[in-house]
């Protein structure tokens, strides 16, 4: 634990606290939980205010307030574009399946059916993202060291973070997607490019807004390399001879 300066309270989970159970901050003297900041699903991150005594003293002296939202740590006031820009991509795995979920469903009602890229690109997020969190995440939890499944003791959420389920969803999409464009009948060079700009600095955002260590995302981008063929094999043996996005739209 840490003691904070001016305080009693610690900003880290109690010691030898079971990961698997909600995170309650610890009062030092006296052992007994705070009172919970407001939020929902506390020390996940999904959407809280973290208490100004869990921060660490860097943040402390330099941010005013801090939140979790979709797991992703939002420290006001923000300091620089290059932390904005982190926050933003700290999204996309989640704005591009549902850009896609519209898509899908505009396709279903202009023409009775969804459109197959979106469609089978949202099957490819669920399910792998179902894959992570129900089964990887578990087991590393389980027989991989504290010091490696926690997050920086920065970030909002205090559930494991072995292995990124965000660079997991990106990146698998991303290589996914990748095989679409090279492999076509002719490279795309133009949707290589804007795929990697999109998607590929997922990983480093990660890191930057201290939400996740170098070891989680790295980890989540060399198994992604696999889940994403293994999308780009499936939709090519058994959902061959549909149309891809850049049949429809160019550059």
């Amino acid at each position: 634990s840490r003691a904070v300066p001016g305080g009693s309270t610690t900003a880290v989970q109690a010691p030898g606290r079971n990961m698997s159970q909600p995170y309650q901050p610890v009062d030092v003297e006296s052992g007994v939980a705070k009172p919970k900041p407001w939020g929902i699903a506390h020390g996940s991150g999904q959407c809280e205010f973290q208490d100004k005594a869990d921060w660490t003293e860097a943040e402390q002296r330099v941010y005013s307030s801090k939140f979790g939202l979709g797991q992703v740590s939002i420290r006001c006031p923000i300091q620089s574009p290059l932390d904005f820009i982190a926050i933003i991509y700290g999204y996309l795995p989640f704005l591009i399946p549902g850009w896609w979920a519209v898509w899908a469903l505009k396709g279903y009602l202009d023409d009775g059916h969804p459109r197959f890229f979106p469609f089978f690109g949202i099957c490819i997020a669920a399910g792998f993202a179902l894959v992570n969190e129900a089964i990887t995440k578990q087991i590393c939890k389980r027989v991989l060291p504290a010091e490696i499944t926690n997050r920086p003791p920065e970030a909002v959420c205090k559930h494991p973070g072995m292995p990124s389920g965000h660079v997991m969803n990106a990146w698998t999409l991303m290589v996914w997607c990748l095989l679409e464009a090279c492999l076509d009948s002719s490279v795309r060079y133009e949707w290589v490019a804007v795929i990697v700009l999109v998607m590929g600095p997922v990983p480093w955002a990660r890191v930057h807004n201290l939400d996740h260590t170098m070891c989680q995302v790295i980890v989540s981008g060399v198994t992604s390399i696999f889940m994403g063929s293994a999308g780009y094999y499936i939709r090519k043996v058994y959902f061959p001879n549909h149309d891809q996005p850049w049949d429809w739209y160019h550059f």
